[in-house]
């Protein structure tokens, strides 16, 4: 599908990628629109679906002491329908926070308050699948928070180089765990609706937790200072004009980690040193050989790795979401948080 925006809308849909915290005042200022304009454009933008809110936790800062990437093929003679109690099972793990497959290939994010726990959920979750050989090939990489670091999201760079706009985007380096937060009571339960309805304004946090509007305020305030979470503006993939995402996994030699840039596409890493998996968005199949083959050349001639890095290419017309992007469950649990809406 190929986008139709306005440019006032391209640039409406970077600020809020390249912005997400700040009020409709305050971006609409720093893009030069009028205030009136830029809220007519954010509405129609949100209410024809072209962007959703998400929130993301510090999950280290919270009491997760590791994040795993498990992808693979499946069994192409068992059709997805025939799998769908496997997915159930999938959607309902709290560890798991994102998973989407083809009919082909699958992808899974999973962080867990220990190894001990992963494996726990785990185990009970491949034991099935290889009950009903549904796998044909697996590989699981653990990325522990204390030696990882981390970049959820960057759509903004995105944004830039799909439209070819040229607007200056923050450069952000990896995530890094710093040590671990204790929040009140209050403070979890207003996290965990933040997490659970992003997007929600104050007044509906405080109706649906019951604790003050002013508190609920409060609360977010230091959260975002904090930065135990950050909040994210993510478009809808179908106006990205984009073909297909390349999850790519690199096994450094050891103690040479890569610091290769990462390229504008790039809305997940995690690298832990030892090994890097990110995922990058592509206009087609030939935008991802160009940058492959650069990354590879570059890796090489610089002896950081021993074996060609594993690629899984995901068709985005193709793709079935099993589970979008949802921390709430898993800080439910790890939390201990006591409400339920």
């Amino acid at each position: 599908m190929k986008s139709r925006l306005t440019d006032k809308e391209k640039l409406v849909l970077w600020g809020l990628a390249e912005y997400p915290d700040l009020k409709d005042n305050e971006l609409s200022k720093k893009l030069g629109i009028k205030r009136r304009t830029f809220g007519a454009v954010k509405t129609k933008l949100k209410n024809n679906g072209l962007f959703s809110d998400l929130i993301v936790p510090d999950s280290s800062a919270l009491g997760c002491e590791i994040l795993t990437v498990v992808y693979g093929t499946l069994n192409p003679l068992i059709k997805f329908e025939n799998r769908l109690d496997g997915a159930q099972m999938i959607t309902k793990c709290e560890e798991v926070v994102y998973a989407n497959s083809t009919d082909r290939e699958f992808f899974i994010i999973a962080i867990s308050k220990n190894f001990t726990e992963f494996r726990k959920k785990a185990d009970e979750l491949l034991r099935f699948y290889a009950q009903n050989k549904f796998l044909d090939d697996l590989t699981i990489v653990h990325f522990p928070f204390g030696i990882t670091g981390y970049r959820f999201f960057g759509f903004s760079r995105v944004i830039n180089a799909v439209f070819g706009l040229k607007f200056e985007c923050e450069k952000k380096g990896l995530h890094e765990a710093f040590g671990m937060v204790r929040l009140t009571k209050k403070e979890k339960k207003v996290l965990y609706a933040l997490l659970k309805i992003p997007g929600a304004k104050i007044s509906d946090i405080s109706r649906i937790t019951g604790i003050t509007a002013h508190t609920v305020s409060g609360v977010k305030k230091k959260l975002l200072e904090k930065k135990i979470m950050e909040t994210h503006k993510i478009p809808n993939f179908n106006i990205l004009n984009c073909e297909l995402f390349a999850l790519t996994h690199v096994k450094h030699k050891h103690g040479r980690g890569g610091d290769y840039v990462s390229q504008p596409m790039e809305v997940l890493r995690f690298d832990s040193g030892a090994d890097m998996v990110s995922v990058s968005l592509f206009k087609n199949y030939t935008a991802y050989k160009d940058y492959y083959d650069r990354k590879l050349e570059y890796l090489r001639d610089n002896d950081l790795i021993d074996g060609e890095p594993k690629v899984l290419l995901f068709p985005i017309q193709k793709l079935r979401y099993v589970k979008d992007f949802s921390f709430a469950p898993l800080m439910k649990k790890v939390l201990k948080v006591d409400i339920e809406f």
